[in-house]
């Protein structure tokens, strides 16, 4: 049987990370919740994450920076950053792909599309 992924969801906003935890199959998934990026921080250096699923917009350090962190980090420089942000801008979603983000969905989302897009980006890690 294969390991349970690592999902570790970054956003400031409960009920979204309870609809991407709700979204995902708690069968095949350990999920980490983190509401900062200082608390994501904390849960990186206890359990390496299969992928990040990561607001932009947070209190504290914000998801770019946040993102730029997880590259500069040996230890996790090849986990896949998922950006999932109301910031619809052209340029917000470049600026994500500057710092290292992998992909980027738009908030209000589908969960089935944010579900594929999750097991695709862990799936190109493999």
């Amino acid at each position: 049987m294969d390991h349970k992924k690592n999902v570790l969801i970054v956003d400031d906003e409960p009920n979204i990370v309870n609809l991407v935890r709700l979204s995902l199959n708690q069968e095949k998934y350990n999920i980490y919740e983190a509401f900062s990026s200082r608390d994501a921080m904390t849960i990186v250096k206890t359990q390496l994450p299969d992928i990040v699923v990561l607001d932009l917009m947070m209190p504290g350090v914000n998801g770019y920076e946040f993102c730029q962190a997880l590259r500069e980090n040996p230890r996790t420089k090849n986990v896949p950053v998922l950006i999932l942000s109301a910031k619809s801008q052209m340029d917000d979603k470049l600026h994500a792909i500057d710092v290292g983000a992998d992909d980027y969905v738009t908030k209000p989302f589908d969960p089935m599309e944010l579900v594929r897009r999750i097991k695709l980006n862990m799936n190109m890690m493999n």
